[in-house]
């Protein structure tokens, strides 16, 4: 992996690299980097080998025609960063939180490779309430060497944050991918949802009910209780929008 020396000047001490202006962003993929040990399903996932996933970014695509506001928006659970540089070039500024520390240092040479100066990376989990925990997996994804499908358990590892408590002054996109911590990322993400409105898209594998028990219903539940509606879904990712 590579290993990102990060910049004191961009918050060393949480875990993130950002970035305060916008960059340019060459469209060649063989620049995203990957290690093909570690993960070797993420060459197919980011075009460095054939055939590339053709759902990978479809869901994004499909939640962008729903956004009003371009003034930022935040990718949880934002992996090696292949939605994160697509975002980039849509929103004045990205947030992309990857709580899994050698992945997250994909990301971050990602964006490094990709002159993408409007994404603050962030090493850190989302979760209901500020804490920390640890990233496991289970047997069948470790044998595949499936390092997206990490998710947090009980620890001390990695710092969890809510979107509430970065105080956003505006958000007009919230992509959640997380591995079963939707329904909390979600919770943590209360008062700016209701402040803010942002079209959301979560990808629907209801790991929230493998993982920590929860119904499988759960995530609908706690959007249509926030004012939303169910409009569209791509593959697994369901996109959701404020009832006007």
């Amino acid at each position: 992996m590579f290993l990102q020396q990060r910049d004191k000047r961009f918050g060393q001490r949480h875990g993130r690299l950002a970035h305060p202006a916008r960059g340019d962003h060459p469209s060649s993929s063989k620049q995203l980097f990957a290690d093909r040990q570690a993960d070797p399903q993420l060459p197919f996932e980011i075009g460095e080998r054939k055939p590339r996933r053709p759902d990978l970014t479809g869901g994004l695509e499909a939640a962008l025609k729903y956004v009003t506001d371009w003034r930022c928006a935040v990718d949880g659970g934002a992996h090696v960063g292949v939605w994160s540089l697509r975002m980039a070039r849509s929103f004045d500024r990205v947030i992309s939180a990857e709580p899994s520390a050698d992945t997250f240092e994909c990301l971050a040479r990602n964006l490094l490779l990709r002159n993408c100066r409007n994404v603050d990376a962030r090493n850190v989990a989302l979760g209901a309430e500020d804490g920390f925990a640890s990233m496991t997996l289970d047997a069948i994804n470790a044998a595949r060497k499936n390092t997206g499908a990490r998710h947090i358990a009980a620890g001390l590892d990695v710092r969890i944050e809510t979107i509430d408590s970065w105080h956003l002054p505006e958000l007009g996109f919230l992509k959640l991918d997380v591995e079963g911590s939707e329904p909390a990322a979600l919770e943590g993400a209360a008062d700016t949802i209701a402040r803010c409105r942002p079209v959301i898209l979560y990808e629907n594998k209801w790991l929230w009910t493998k993982h920590f028990g929860h119904p499988k219903d759960a995530v609908d539940k706690i959007l249509r209780r926030l004012g939303y509606r169910h409009i569209e879904t791509v593959v697994k990712d369901a996109i959701w929008v404020p009832v006007r």
